[in-house]
């Protein structure tokens, strides 16, 4: 079988906040036969920093790149066990590009030489979803000029609910706490809708109701925007649960994804409306604001509450700042990056102990 060739094989991101679809997204294009999409490990970012300049990547500089791949792992979760790599075979395989390779092409090979359960045909889009990078949204569509990008927005209020969820089972990726949530939630939303405007060829907005209750459709529309066909076999990822799951292990499912591997249900829509209280809905709702709208989200208050701005606005604007250090962070140099972004932690880990509650960190 003769090996894909990497520089003609075009890349596209899953952008999204936590807990609001894009595993099952990464899931559905995973089972697709000509896409090839990794397991979370947000490393690009880093390994751009350090390896941008490169103007001719030789033999030490493309195992340099491929140590450091696998070199760094600063997460519980998200180690390079993950993806089941084959280091020398690796090397061996980017060899091929001495001296003709880019920093886009070496980048996308870690996603493209990742083990997956589903069988492959030929390689049409090689897929990346790190929530994490959603936040230098833009600085992707810089990086990579060909690349396009599928944006999931769920319901505010339900991602709330599904991230204090997560922290109830003491483990947690973000404080659990609303308006800093909403207010993320706000910060996402506008960027996107944002990005779709100026790039409409390059950015697609779904939304995760959208994709669970008009499966086949919403779907098939993200196949025609990356140009593939649609495969109705996607929908049968479940039957892949046994393997998978042997694959990566037990723990992942049970804390993170219990749900995943089963067919898709609506049951975790509108899940608010019995969580939460009237004085969060309110709260929500205002933070939410114009963009609940724009997005086909229904609030039950439109109101403005000035005792609600007063109360949210000390966390809205640590939570503003924070994003801001934590794009700023993204341009580092390449230690000092990795630094950063390890010490940012710390302002989660505080806020979990304080509550009693595990993160997914390392100390």
């Amino acid at each position: 079988m003769v090996p894909d060739d990497l520089s003609k094989i075009p890349i596209f991101f899953i952008f999204g906040r936590p807990r609001s679809g894009t595993t099952l997204l990464t899931t559905l294009f995973n089972a697709h036969p000509n896409v090839r999409i990794a397991p979370e490990f947000p490393v690009m970012l880093f390994l751009y920093q350090r390896y941008r300049k490169v103007k001719n990547w030789d033999e030490p500089t493309i195992r340099s790149f491929v140590d450091h791949v696998f070199y760094f792992s600063k997460y519980n979760l998200r180690r390079i066990e993950t993806l089941k790599l084959d280091k020398e075979k690796i090397i061996g395989e980017l060899l091929r590009y001495k001296g003709v390779g880019s920093i886009q092409l070496f980048l996308k090979s870690i996603n493209y030489y990742a083990y997956s359960v589903f069988s492959k045909e030929e390689t049409l889009w090689i897929g990346d979803k790190n929530p994490v990078y959603s936040i230098s949204a833009n600085r992707f569509r810089k990086i990579f000029p060909d690349a396009k990008f599928i944006c999931i927005i769920r319901d505010y209020r339900d991602n709330f609910i599904s991230i204090k969820k997560l922290a109830e089972k003491e483990v947690a990726v973000e404080a659990p706490q609303i308006s800093i949530q909403v207010g993320r939630w706000r910060y996402f939303t506008s960027l996107f809708l944002r990005l779709k405007r100026r790039f409409p060829d390059r950015f697609y907005i779904v939304r995760y109701e959208d994709l669970v209750t008009h499966q086949e459709d919403t779907v098939s529309a993200m196949c025609d925007f990356l140009g593939i066909a649609y495969d109705p076999s996607v929908f049968n990822f479940h039957e892949k649960k046994e393997q998978t799951v042997d694959t990566y292990g037990t723990f992942i499912y049970e804390k993170f994804h219990e749900n995943l591997m089963k067919p898709i249900t609506t049951g975790r829509m509108n899940t608010w409306q019995n969580v939460l209280t009237p004085g969060e809905v309110r709260m929500a709702d205002q933070i939410a604001g114009k963009f609940a709208d724009k997005l086909g989200y229904e609030r039950q208050s439109k109101g403005f509450n000035l005792w609600l701005f007063l109360k949210s606005a000390p966390m809205l604007t640590y939570n503003y700042l924070l994003l801001m250090v934590m794009v700023f962070g993204t341009y580092l140099p390449y230690k000092v990056s990795q630094w950063w972004f390890l010490k940012m932690l710390l302002l989660l880990k505080i806020y979990m102990k304080l509550f009693g509650k595990k993160t997914v960190y390392n100390e």
